[in-house]
Formats: C-alpha cells, structure tokens, sequence
C-alpha cells in the first residue's frame, strides 16, 4: 500500500444534507425563494466553557453574510455575532464543503440564551443553549462512541444511530461527549460529504441545543481530504485552542470542577484502522505525525490541571481504548499505554472514556503496571460500587452509539488465570485492518454487557461536587443498553444495565493543603 505523505495542513468542509431532523427548539423562518437555507447546526464550546460557546453550520453553496443572533428567552435577540467561513473539496468526488463558525463570547456563567443562525435571504435556524456552570455545581454529562448517520443507506449506519440522538436529549446533559467515529464518511467514499451531512442534521437535535464534543476517531481519517485525511472534521468543527500547530486535534475545557481532555489517538496507536483506497492502495497511517507535540502538550495540562485547586476531576476521553476484551473488536493498544497512561497515571486521572470496541466494559481501578507485560494496567482496588479514583483511574468503552455492527462478543475466559478473560492487544505496527497481533489476561475487567438484546447504549454521568471545602466529591454513572429500534418503536426505552459511584475528596480543603504537593506526588 502507497502511504500517504504527511504535512500539517488546515483546511475545512461540509456539503448538502440528504435527511433534516427538526427538534422542538430548531425550527425555520421564511426564506426568499430560490436561497439555500442553513442546515447541520451544532454547538461546542469555546475555550472557557462558562462564558463562550461556537455555533457551527452548513450551507449548500455560497451566501452572503452569515451570521449568528443573540439573546434571552426573556429579553429576545439583540446582538449580532458574523461568522467565520471555512470550506474544503473533497478528494474523491469534487463536492466543495462550506461551513460557517460564529463564537460567541461575553456570555454569563449557567445561563440560558436564544439564538438564530442565517445569511442575507435565507431563513433563520433557531436553537437554545446553556453555558456551562462557574465554580463547584453540580451537573450532568452523557457520552457514546461510534455513531453513524443515523440513515441505513450509509455503511455502518442503523436508525439507531436516531434513536441514540434521542437519547442524549432525554437525559438533557449541560454537555455530550462523542467518544470518536461521527458519521463513518470514510467508508462511504463515494460521498464523504453527503454521509456527513446526514450525520450532522440528524445530530441537530440536540447537537444544536447543548454542546456535542468530539473526540477523533480512525473513521474520520480520509482519503483525499488532507495528509492526515481530517479535513471534513476539521472544517466541520471548531473547538477550544491547543495552542499548537495541530489545532482541534486536541483540546481541553472546564466544566464546573471537571476538566474534560479530548484525545487524538490516531497518533499514538500501532493499529492502523484508518482510511484505505482499494481503488489506488493508498492508506493513512497517522501514527507519530506529531512528533510527541500531543503527549507533551498532555502533560503539560495535567500538571497544570493538578495544580489548580478549582479543579477535582480529570476526565480524558478518546476513541480507541487501552484495554478491552473484545473478541470481535480490535481490544486494546500498546501506543496508548506508552504515551498517555503513565501520565493519566502521574498526574491522577480519574475516567478514560474510549469507544472503537462496539460494546460496553468497564475496568477495575488501576494504577501502575504488571511487570512482565505489554505495561498491562495494575488493578488497585476490585470495589465496584464505590470506587475511590484518588487510588485509581477507571476505563469505560462506550462504543455501542449506533453503528451498523457491534460486538458484544468478548474473548473467552482463560482457566489457568482464575477465568478471567483473554483480551487482544496491538503491541506492534500492523498494515492496514490486521488483527492484533498478542493476547493478554485481562485481570483488569470488571464489567461488561454480552447481552445482545440491548447491542446500543449510552453512560450518564452524574456530578455532585460535594457542600463544603474538603467534602468528598462524586461523580455516579449509569449505563443505559438500548434494543434494536424499529419503524414502529424507533425510540425504544433505554435500560439502566451498570452503575457505579466513583468518589474522591475536593481539593479546596485543608486536607489538600497539609499534604505533600499535588496528588500526582502523593500517589
């Protein structure tokens, strides 16, 4: 296979959508005749989640002045925010993707604002927003992987993927976090944007109303459309500044006393899962395109982060995970476990939320390594209830969104190791979609769901920041399995499967202050 060449390039993209979800607070204007209207409306936060929010958007052709209205539920519109255009073409089909980008700064802590995006004669698209909380408030958060468009037409996409958008709405999260693979473009070469679009306007009825979060997975790496084949997910994006050369690609924000870590692990994983062309053989590996820039911009915000007594969690999440036990999946990686976990490890954080493996499984606290392994996750503590992650971090694979397959398969027990299961493990550089190529016995797995009734879910997160300086503060999780949804039912019930109450103590209180250094030095 021909590898493509790599330089750091930012370009953008977007095009036009083939299914347009309306939800109860987007709806249209009248339009002058003959004008595109916008479409594929989505929100992220800005670089301080508590005063600055992005609104994102498509058009299907050039337009003239597009823009962003501001105001209250109260008090109506009264500012006017332009937008930022960006546009790309994509490599394979020609189709030229136009997005728009308008941040929205000065806003107030926890706040509820109206807003309509819209260009000179076209019809307003209108949502609602909330900023995020300002110091220690309790709030909830929701998160999945491996979406798809929602539509059957695309590969890898089911109506589940609709089902799911529900989903996040129900449980009304101040934010989503999208644990990588979006819309699946990449497999859907014949029209990367089309199969975008569907993603997005399907999404748009939550996505327009609180912020979704993305994380990059191997799916959004494409052929033709930049060296590292992001450019659809870049133009469609734009996120809080890193403050390198590789903005988006990773980022950081604050939400409450939660600081939230989005992880590109395209750069640090031996499994090259990425975009191929069976047409020219050409594949993206995107594995060291940094050059170490992501790991140490990494450390240096978690030592900040542990730094900073405002802060209580650390929340990493990423796409592809560094444990699982799936036996249809790919399992877990090496690369991960070399560049970021000793870090997580260090510096004390609490969840890794990943997807990649199309189920559910969650780990026992670990912190350290097995000597004698490929750096296999040292469990510290076997409570499942309560766990106590100033002694040890937890990994969650949410990888059941809604995609086309899933797993629910898991490797089997190994009997000479106390049944615990065999999980795969990339420890090496492999072509493109082989298997991993060694095995190890996953003592760290604690939970996972092999019921294939329920092959989707989504985690709610449940954050109590505790009432006084020095309280213990929480953070529940419950993860919800989903049946198939139908024509007939397409929003069926979800189903509360495993919970669990991670705890540690705040950082504002005396206890914090007498002990020696930050907790990375403690642990």
């Amino acid at each position: 296979m021909e590898a493509i060449s790599r330089r750091s390039l930012l370009r953008g993209a977007t095009a036009g959508g083939l299914i347009i979800a309306a939800g109860p607070t987007v709806w249209l204007q009248p339009a002058v005749a003959g004008t595109v209207n916008p479409e594929q409306l989505h929100l992220q936060f800005g670089n301080d989640a508590a005063t600055e929010m992005t609104a994102s958007w498509s058009t299907a052709g050039s337009v003239s002045r597009p823009r962003l209205r501001l105001g209250t539920p109260a008090g109506g519109f009264g500012r006017t925010i332009e937008a930022e255009t960006r546009t790309y073409t994509d490599g394979l089909n020609g189709v030229e993707t136009i997005t728009h980008h308008a941040r929205i700064t000065g806003l107030r802590p926890d706040t509820h604002y109206v807003y309509e995006v819209t260009h000179d004669g076209a019809a307003a698209v209108q949502g609602t927003f909330r900023t995020a909380p300002l110091g220690r408030q309790a709030f909830r958060f929701t998160s999945f992987g491996d979406l798809g468009s929602g539509n059957p037409v695309w590969s890898k996409s089911s109506i589940n993927g609709v089902t799911a958008v529900h989903q996040v709405e129900q449980f009304e999260p101040i934010v989503h976090l999208m644990n990588g693979d979006l819309s699946y473009a990449n497999v859907n070469q014949s029209n990367q944007p089309g199969c975008w679009a569907d993603f997005i306007n399907n999404t748009q009825v939550s996505s327009a109303n609180r912020p979704w979060m993305p994380a990059l997975g191997n799916h959004e790496i494409e052929i033709g459309n930049g060296d590292l084949g992001y450019n659809s997910y870049l133009t469609r994006y734009a996120l809080p500044d890193n403050d390198t050369a590789f903005p988006n690609n990773w980022y950081k924000f604050q939400v409450g006393s939660v600081l939230f870590i989005s992880l590109d692990n395209n750069e640090v994983v031996y499994q090259n899962s990425g975009a191929y062309d069976a047409a020219t053989g050409q594949v993206i590996y995107n594995r060291g395109y940094s050059d170490g820039v992501q790991t140490a911009w990494l450390e240096r915000t978690l030592a900040s982060a542990r730094g900073d007594d405002s802060i209580d969690w650390i929340i990493a999440y990423m796409h592809q995970p560094a444990m699982s036990s799936s036996a249809s999946g790919s399992g877990g990686d090496l690369g991960i476990r070399q560049q970021f976990m000793d870090l997580f490890y260090q510096y004390g954080v609490d969840l890794v939320l990943a997807g990649h493996d199309h189920d559910y499984e969650r780990t026992y606290a670990v912190h350290g390594t097995d000597s004698g392994t490929f750096l296999r996750p040292t469990v510290v503590s076997t409570d499942t209830d309560v766990v106590d992650t100033s002694k040890g971090l937890v990994q969650l694979v949410l990888g059941g969104g809604g995609t086309s397959s899933h797993d629910d398969v898991y490797g089997a027990a190994d009997p000479n190791a106390g049944n615990v299961p065999i999980a795969q493990i990339y420890t090496e550089y492999e072509a493109y979609k082989v298997a991993a190529n060694e095995t190890e016995d996953a003592t760290w797995s604690a939970v996972r769901d092999p019921n294939t009734t329920y092959p989707w879910g989504i985690a709610v997160f449940d954050v109590d920041p505790g009432s006084h300086p020095g309280d213990q503060t929480s953070i529940t999780m419950t993860y919800y399995h989903t049946p198939a949804a139908t024509a007939a039912n397409p929003y069926p019930d979800p189903i509360a499967f495993d919970t669990f109450k991670a705890v540690r103590p705040r950082r504002d209180g005396w206890q914090h202050h007498s002990s020696q250094g930050s907790l990375a030095t403690a642990r």
